[in-house]
Formats: structure tokens, sequence, C-alpha cells
């Protein structure tokens, strides 16, 4: 137990890719919460990438996106089955505690690393890090998300694993026309031109025509972002990535639940302009 409080201390702070500590009691809470992780023995996981407790619990790695081809789930397995192996110290934080409809709760698993002297790890980030999944940005992981995004960033720098197919590439929100037919989900990046807002929904506009990229946040999931300190309403001429699916009944565009599915990038673009075109306050929806 020594070893698990000493790399408690370090992951929270620093971790295997982890940005520098942001001294929140946010960023320890939840499936990040080596403090409060327990022993647990995990069998091998199954082509399907289901981890099972030795005491029959089912779990998901919290944060961690499966891929969906053949080939990639079959390196994902491999490689959680290597860290997952009978003798290596694995440790359980903070499942869930209400399972979802398969009856999974999402989870965070520790790891020793390698070496007599090494810290735990997260698996998730490892995974990530290795360009064998994506972040998946569900509630749970939103304190965990800094350590995993800047995995993800990592892989993708180094053309890890998934990184090498074009499918993954992050998508130009500027270009519209390349986000129709995108299947699951994808990651689009662009300069916020102008807010809009119709009925119970607020619209990020990414530019002047109707048709254009667009990201939805229904009003009522304004106060969530807010507290996150992501307000949507303060990022025209922000250049952000968003993560989710894509919706193209109305033009592309993606519905955000979830302030771990934005990312914000750089500062505020030159004088609001997009395109070379000024956009005004009002938004087009």
């Amino acid at each position: 137990m020594m070893k698990l409080r000493h790399a408690a201390r370090l992951f929270v702070c620093v971790g295997a890719f982890h940005a520098p500590c942001l001294g929140s009691a946010q960023e320890a809470a939840g499936v990040c919460a080596l403090e409060s992780a327990v022993p647990v023995e995990i069998a091998a996981p199954g082509f399907d990438l289901e981890l099972w407790t030795m005491d029959g619990r089912r779990l998901t790695l919290s944060g961690l996106e499966l891929p969906p081809g053949a080939a990639a789930r079959e390196s994902l397995q491999r490689f959680l089955a290597e860290r997952l192996r009978a003798g290596r110290l694995v440790f359980l934080a903070a499942p869930t505690a209400t399972p979802d409809r398969w009856g999974a709760a999402a989870a965070g698993l520790f790891v020793e690393g390698e070496g007599s002297d090494a810290p735990l790890v997260s698996l998730a980030e490892a995974a990530i890090g290795a360009g064998l999944a994506r972040f998946r940005p569900d509630p749970a992981a939103f304190a965990c998300r800094n350590g995993l995004l800047a995995a993800e960033e990592q892989a993708r720098r180094r053309k890890l694993g998934l990184w090498t197919s074009g499918e993954y590439h992050i998508l130009d929100a500027g270009r519209p026309e390349t986000l129709f037919g995108k299947k699951g989900m994808v990651l689009v990046e662009g300069v916020v031109g102008a807010i809009g807002e119709a009925g119970g929904s607020l619209y990020l506009n990414f530019g002047p025509r109707r048709g254009d990229f667009a990201v939805v946040i229904w009003k009522r999931n304004l106060e969530t972002f807010v507290r996150a300190g992501t307000s949507p309403r303060m990022l025209t001429g922000r250049r952000v990535r968003v993560r989710g699916l894509i919706d193209t009944a109305f033009g592309p565009r993606m519905e955000l639940v979830s302030p771990a599915q934005i990312e914000l990038l750089g500062e505020r673009v030159g004088d609001e302009r997009v395109g070379g075109e000024r956009l005004g306050s009002s938004g087009r929806r």
C-alpha cells in the first residue's frame, strides 16, 4: 500500500502523460481518486473487451472509446491482457454507482508501471497514449480529462496506432461537406464565428451560412459548462475542438451535453473574423 500512496500523490499532480497539477479537488475525484483505490483482480478481457472482476463485477474503463475495427480491438485486447495479467498489481478506483444498460460500471483502473520503483499508471491513459483508443468524454472521466487528452495528443503527434489511419483525423469545421456520412464519434476543430439562440438551444456557429457546421447546447445544460470553467456564450472568436456524433438532418451539427466534449485551443482569434468576413453576434439559428 505504500506504493499505492506514493503513486497516487504522483499521478494526481503529474501522471504518466499529465499536465501540471491544477490543485483542485475535482482533479482528484471519482475515477481518478487513487487514494481511495482498492486492489482488484481482473479476468482476461474477451474480444468484446469486457472487464470482469473475479468477484463478478462488470467494468468499463471510463474515458476510453473502444475502436470499432476488429484488428484495432485485437490490438487493444492484447494490450489490456498484458497489463492485467496475473501477478501484476491492479487497483480499482470509484466505479460509478449506477451501471449502464448492459450492467457495466465505469471505473478507473491503475496498474503498476515498468520497473520495481515505477508508480501506478492509469490503464485508460496508457492505452490512449499507445494510440490504441481515443478519449471518450463521458461525465465520469471529466476529472481525468487533462491526462487522457494529453495522452491522446501525444499519440496523435507521434502517429501511433489509430492515428496512422485517416479515419481518425481531426476534421476541419470550415469544410462542412467533409462531415457528411461520418459515423461514430468524430473530432472537429475550428473557430467559433458567432453565437445564436433559438428556443431552448444555444448554437456555436462555425461559419456565416446556413449549412455550415454548428454546435448545439441545450440551455438547461449551460450551467454545467460554466461550472466546469467553459462558458459557451464567451466562445466567439475562440478556436475549439469538439467531439461527438454528427447530425446532418439540419446541416452538419453536433450536440454537446458534457464540458468534456470541448477543448479550448489557444487564444481568441483576431477581430472575431472567420474567412475574412466579420460575423454578427446574433448568429444564424
